[in-house]
């Protein structure tokens, strides 16, 4: 496989570095790669470094154009000298395994056309993968193919493909800069109609960073409704071409949604002059492109009640009825933008007394003073410097995350997301383990509400940047569990394993994600094979934890029992659970109890004998045990503890007790719905 990459790159200093590591990974043995590095008579420092990169590896070359993003690609196609031609630009980066993957989709099939999934981050800094929608994980139907292209319009972009050299110079197919915004789908769709054979494939090569291109705020009405005519002309003469009226009606459905993006648009841009507005909407509604959009469209094909609305508002043609409609549609997109300018203005406003001397930096102090609240489990009371650093104009990343760390804490998952966003979108436009960890800590809330999918995204986000993340594959596999797409699952199971074949407590905690999930019967054979294949390997107790999990509790007990040596404290939870399952609570209780009195206090442990004590009616000595636990302070258990505490109280009959207590986990916990009802039931008594 020969290659040509084509890098644009004008004034990009600050990218290019980390673009030309990316590609440079290229292995010599198996790819004849050649870098093309296109800039223009740059004012920074990019020709230096990329000349820096070059003294190390000669695949490198420094090509100078003058214009903009169509210029700079076409010069590096006539300076092409490989087989496939791929486009990046500075700010983008090859993900770790994309030569693996680029290599893998060439010999599958010498594709003409081959088109990529990639990742994305937007505006505010959310990591996305922009996941091709095939039915399969790789496809060569041409029609699937055409139908992305020109309905979905999901390939129109040069991102994340391969294009033949030999299609491009023989059909004389160039990048056109007369329709802002439509280079790339120009490009793309000329290049598409030469191509007899395709290759799409949901693997992900292309991180891509936020560029965000020309607006067209400078732009008038029929400025843009001229360019709109010419897009909608080429594409729809392409489609044309193809034969099909199926995807004809498609892609003048798809149009459609073009002029209600566009009359929204010209809503939020004129929302506080609406003679103004009006008088854009006559124009727009007198055009000769948007009449024959109109008038093409099958009504029949909308399938949405909101496209079947707009289509009625365009054809009866009246004004003031448009400009209420897309007036209100605009108008909480343009209240999120305000509340945005003014803290950029209060941003700006610091920099500036900053750079006058009026100013200093402020010290994170309350985000510290919050963190080691949060390290307590004293989750209100963190809030409460988080929301002073904010207010201190402390770094509002690290405020953030500290705020949604805390309602996550107090179970406030749906404002632990738009805290994460918050700390995303004031992040810098680098990566660092501080970003990485602010998208877990996000899909984790995604996943505490029900959005599997938008943390599925994440995570597929974050494998496709690191491959070897472990954890991104079992969380996704979790993810993908939740919405039943259970051979998905397995497989990102098996590859979280491949890294660590060694690791039970992986290996468990997928077992009790896949029982949760309705698939204990599949999870109990990979519990069954990893013990007949390390059967010499295992220790006693890590076969008792294996039979504990098969649901064979005497084997389990036996084996536990042989190799518990009194301070271990999983083989002593375990032991202890196990007798419970046997339905000898008294003996479990010795198990826990023991534990305890030979080691240093174990909040896990006071709250499973607190829970067997409360089984045996022994309420008193479970207050005790709740009590003793509750008293370490910090733990993973503390709100159970607290929680079981309450429930000991009721028993007891101590209702005053049990209220008081209440109320103050309430203040602590005030989302959890099993407390609110059982603080219903207490109200009764």
């Amino acid at each position: 496989m020969d290659l040509s990459v084509i890098i644009s790159a004008p004034n990009m200093q600050r990218y290019i570095a980390a673009c030309l590591r990316s590609v440079t990974r290229c292995p010599r043995d198996t790819i004849e790669m050649e870098c093309i590095v296109v800039h223009h008579s740059s004012t920074d420092e990019t020709a230096a470094i990329v000349n820096r990169y070059f003294e190390r590896d000669s695949r490198i070359k420094l090509v100078r154009a003058h214009g903009g993003i169509a210029d700079l690609r076409s010069a590096g196609i006539e300076s092409a000298r490989g087989s496939y031609i791929l486009f990046m630009e500075a700010c983008d980066r090859l993900c770790e395994d994309a030569w693996e993957q680029l290599e893998a989709a060439v010999e599958e099939e010498y594709a003409d056309f081959v088109a990529f999934s990639h990742i994305t981050m937007n505006r505010r800094g959310k990591l996305r993968a922009q996941m091709l929608p095939l039915r399969q994980v790789i496809s060569t139907d041409t029609k699937e193919a055409r139908r992305l292209m020109y309905v979905d319009v999901v390939l129109g972009s040069c991102c994340g493909k391969l294009f033949r050299s030999d299609i491009i110079r023989d059909n004389h197919i160039t990048f056109r800069n007369d329709v802002p915004g439509s280079t790339d789908f120009f490009f793309v769709v000329e290049y598409f109609e030469h191509c007899e054979t395709v290759l799409l494939t949901k693997a992900m090569i292309l991180y891509c960073m936020p560029h965000f291109r020309r607006q067209f705020q400078n732009d008038s009405m029929t400025e843009r409704l001229g360019f709109l005519g010419e897009l909608y002309d080429f594409h729809m003469n392409a489609v044309r071409r193809c034969n099909d009226r199926t995807l004809e009606e498609g892609a003048q459905v798809h149009y459609l949604k073009v002029l209600s993006a566009l009359f929204a648009e010209y809503a939020d841009l004129y929302r506080h002059n609406q003679k103004a507005l009006a008088e854009n909407y006559q124009k727009a509604l007198a055009d000769s492109t948007v009449q024959k959009i109109l008038k093409e469209v099958d009504a029949r094909r909308l399938r949405s009640a909101i496209k079947k609305h707009e289509y009625r508002l365009f054809r009866g043609g009246n004004t003031e009825r448009l400009r209420r409609y897309f007036s209100l549609k605009a108008g909480m997109g343009a209240k999120k933008r305000r509340i945005r300018a003014v803290k950029t203005g209060a941003m700006l406003l610091c920099m500036m007394l900053s750079a006058s001397g009026c100013g200093q930096k402020p010290e994170n102090k309350n985000i510290v003073s919050g963190m080691e609240l949060v390290e307590q489990y004293d989750f209100q009371g963190a809030m409460s410097f988080f929301e002073q650093a904010l207010l201190n104009n402390e770094d509002f990343e690290l405020a953030y995350r500290g705020q949604g760390i805390a309602c996550m804490g107090l179970g406030n998952y749906a404002e632990a997301e738009t805290a994460f966003l918050k700390s995303i979108e004031n992040a810098g436009q680098q990566l660092t383990a501080l970003e990485y960890d602010t998208n877990y800590y996000l899909a984790s809330a995604y996943m505490k509400q029900g959005k599997y999918a938008q943390a599925e995204e994440i995570y597929s986000a974050v494998i496709a940047l690191r491959k070897k993340e472990m954890d991104a594959y079992y969380l996704r596999a979790c993810a993908r569990l939740r919405q039943n797409r259970y051979d998905e699952a397995v497989a990102d199971f098996e590859q979280a394993f491949s890294f660590d074949k060694d690791n039970l407590e992986l290996l468990t905690d997928a077992y009790v994600e896949m029982q949760a999930a309705g698939f204990g019967e599949q999870g109990q054979t990979y519990l069954e094979e990893f013990m007949a294949e390390k059967e010499k390997k295992l220790s006693e107790g890590e076969r008792g934890i294996l039979y504990y999990y098969l649901g064979d509790y005497e084997n389990a007990r036996i084996y536990l029992d042989s190799s518990i040596s009194g301070n271990d404290s999983k083989l002593s939870l375990i032991l202890g659970q196990t007798y419970e399952k046997l339905d000898n609570k008294n003996y479990a209780a010795i198990v826990y109890q023991s534990y305890l009195d030979a080691n240093e206090p174990n909040a896990a442990i006071y709250n499973s004998l607190g829970v067997c004590l409360m089984q045996q009616e022994k309420y008193e000595e479970a207050v005790k045990a709740f009590e003793s636990g509750i008293g370490m302070g910090a733990s993973d258990y503390l709100q159970e503890l607290k929680f079981n505490m309450i429930v000991a109280n009721e028993y007891l009959g101590d209702f005053a007790q049990a209220k008081k207590l209440m109320q103050e986990y309430l203040q602590a916990y005030p989302d959890d719905a099993r407390a609110k009802k059982e603080n219903d039931f207490l109200k009764t008594r």
